[in-house]
């Protein structure tokens, strides 16, 4: 991982806390890093394979 994509990758975090923040930049950040680093998102499961349990923590 270079300097310019660890920019990235804290940028794309660190707007989603900032109220101010620039979305349509924000979903260009998340398009190149699902391209250059798939592995640090989820996988996408369709709705229709989804459980009553989707997204929730049992603690």
């Amino acid at each position: 991982m270079n300097k310019f994509l660890a920019s990235l990758i804290y940028q794309a975090w660190a707007a989603q806390y900032d109220p101010r923040a620039d979305h349509n930049t924000t979903k260009q950040w998340h398009r190149i890093l699902i391209t250059v680093m798939p592995h640090t998102y989820p996988p996408a499961v369709p709705a229709a394979l989804r459980g009553p349990k989707w997204g929730r923590r049992e603690i």
